[in-house]
Formats: C-alpha cells, structure tokens, sequence
C-alpha cells in the first residue's frame, strides 16, 4: 500500500510538473543578447493583454505579446469558457465595456489600456479558474513564473494552459530563420520575434566574462562575412542552415567559455 501511494504521489508531482521544453534556438536567442531565459518568458507573460485581444490599435509590446499568444491555434469551445459559466453575465457585461472603451474617440491607446484595468480586475475576481489555479509555474529547479491577471484570463477564456501558451511564444524565436528570410525579402508575420527584439532593451542584460568580448567581435565579424557570402544564395533553407551553424558554434563557445 505504502508502495502505491508513493508511486501515486510521485505521479502526481510529474503531472503538476509544467511540460516545458526550451528550444536551442530560443536558447540561443537569449544568449546572443545576453538575456535570462526567465527574465524574458516573465516579460512575455506581463505583457499579455486582455485589453488588446480586443482592441487591435497598438503597435506596442503589449500588441506583440497577445498576438503571439492568439496565434497559437486553439481548439472551438462550445459556449462561453468553463471559467465564466456561474458569473456569466456579469463577465459578459464587463468584456462589453472593454469593448466600447476600446473605441472611445479621442483618447489615447496607453490610455484605455490603463482605464480598462479596474474592469479586467473584476473579471479576474469572478472567474473560477480551471487551467490555472496556481499563479504559479515552475520554470525549472531554480525558477518560477508568476502568472499576471491578464495572462490568467487569456489562458481561461481559451481554456488553454499556460505552459502551452509559454512553449509556443518560445517556439516562434529563431534568429537564423530571421536573417535567412531579411535576406530574400520574404519576412512572415512574426509577433514573437518582434516582442523578443523589444524585449532586449527592457531585460537586463546578463553580467559577461571577459573572454565573452572577444568571441562577441568575432561573431559580429564572421556574420558579417556570411551575409555577403549568401547573398547570392536563393533557397531559404540552405541560407537558415548556414546562419544556424554560425549562430550554434557562438552559442556553445559562450557557454563554454569561463
């Protein structure tokens, strides 16, 4: 019986257990600008806005962040969320007067997105949450992500749990696909990266080793290099492989590097 329980409970830890795998290329993002992986999933996760999954005039953070979290395809939902059936109508009512702040004439975005936080806090109370009743998200041994308000709804009124959300606006970072497409002029609507660049001026930049100087100015050289050097080269993959292994052999250089 002992036995049972501490399989049983052991089980149970590993489904709490948020399934998260962090891309190398996401790694190796963060890397480059010399980020934590942390910093920048927590600033993703604050900028969601259940304002502006409404509203579609910002051109801003907040804008990036909620489209790339809308972008994730999400299964139909029978009805209103499983979250918003017993308060129902009061949350109806409340979407409602985000809605028609979001149109207010005259009035600057920034603006309403800070008028409509009272209604989205009122929201927030009446939903009882199913996919995300700890604000809490382990990262990994050493790191937790606190989930906003606004995160907690989006994740709700999707019914979608919020590693999947997370794991999506992570898959969507690569800097070789990025620069293998700036070259033939064939850019994708890409809200992650676009968020990811804005990110890199609001995260602290990481404490580098002396030895990390040195390999910096010799990346900045050699990608230089491969930029002249593909610029006759048409085919989009063989362009993303050479920028991956210039960007991979950087990468295990810094990590590796004391």
């Amino acid at each position: 019986m002992k036995k049972y329980l501490n399989n049983h409970n052991a089980s149970l830890m590993k489904k709490d257990k948020p399934e998260l795998t962090i891309p190398l290329e996401f790694k190796i993002a963060c890397a480059t600008y010399h980020l934590a992986i942390p910093e920048v999933l927590q600033l993703f996760i604050d900028h969601i806005s259940f304002y502006d999954s409404l509203s579609h005039k910002s051109k801003d953070c907040y804008r990036f962040a909620t489209n790339t979290l809308l972008s994730h395809p999400h299964p139909p939902i029978e009805g209103i969320s499983p979250a918003f059936q017993t308060n129902r109508d009061a949350i109806i009512k409340y979407v409602r007067e985000i809605v028609q702040m979001s149109v207010r004439p005259r009035t600057p975005e920034i603006k309403r997105r800070k008028m409509c936080i009272p209604i989205v806090k009122k929201i927030f109370n009446l939903m009882e949450p199913k996919v995300t009743t700890s604000r809490t998200l382990q990262l990994d041994e050493a790191n937790t992500l606190q989930l906003g308000i606004d995160f907690s709804i989006m994740c709700e009124t999707h019914n979608c749990r919020p590693e999947v959300y997370i794991q999506h606006f992570m898959d969507q970072v690569s800097l070789p696909e990025t620069h293998a497409r700036i070259g033939l002029h064939h850019l994708l609507e890409n809200h992650a990266m676009a968020f990811f660049y804005q990110a890199i001026s609001k995260c602290n930049a990481l404490l580098s080793p002396p030895s990390h100087k040195a390999l910096q100015v010799e990346f900045i050289d050699r990608i230089q290099e491969l930029h002249l050097r593909l610029f006759i080269v048409r085919n989009l993959e063989k362009r993303r492989e050479k920028y991956y292994e210039l960007y991979d052999n950087y990468y295990h250089k810094l990590i590796h590097s004391v």
